[in-house]
């Protein structure tokens, strides 16, 4: 499972190494919202969706990812692409130093998950948004101690703990396990 393409047999998605989950928006967005160029996040008032930026209202997102490691892997990860939800100031400098991919500048910063992660979870959880060199998504770690990433994230999971994730958004188990 860590190092062979798998096709899930429920959605039809492939997956090169271990399987990963990505959000493709907040979970506050509306599915009816089209998704359009990052560029138009600085060319367009209003409430807006790329790929990386989501504006609604007063509230600010950015693309980020949440690794939660796994035990005898030799350093293997498990990403789940999320969104942060983060102030207007942050937002901005983020947005100010992301073309020049230099957003490790801004350190790290207070931000919110904002998807539920697992998909039952009715709270969002506080987090830190860690921002990280050459343009790659920053990285949330979550600091609420009650939410049920937080021992995941901090100790690791076990591969039947991540099939559970995994089988809470609609991926049936034989077809991460067995070659379909």
């Amino acid at each position: 499972m860590l190092t062979s393409p798998r096709q899930c047999r429920c959605c039809g998605a492939t997956f090169a190494q271990l399987l990963s989950l990505s959000c493709d928006r907040p979970d506050i967005c509306s599915e009816d919202m089209e998704v359009e160029d990052n560029s138009a996040v600085l060319a367009t008032r209003g409430d807006i969706l790329t790929d990386d930026f989501c504006r609604l209202g007063d509230l600010r997102f950015v693309r980020a990812v949440l690794a939660i490691p796994l035990p005898g892997s030799r350093g293997e990860e498990f990403l789940l692409g999320t969104w942060a939800s983060l102030s207007r100031d942050d937002f901005d400098a983020y947005l100010d130093l992301f073309e020049m991919r230099e957003t490790e500048k801004l350190g790290d910063r207070p931000a919110w998950l904002a998807n539920a992660i697992p998909p039952d979870m009715p709270m969002p959880a506080g987090c830190v948004l860690e921002m990280r060199p050459e343009g790659q998504y920053p990285e949330l770690k979550v600091t609420e101690q009650n939410h049920p990433l937080y021992p995941l994230q901090k100790d690791g999971a076990e591969l039947e703990e991540l099939l559970e994730l995994l089988y809470a958004y609609g991926h049936d188990l034989p077809s991460l396990v067995f070659d379909a």
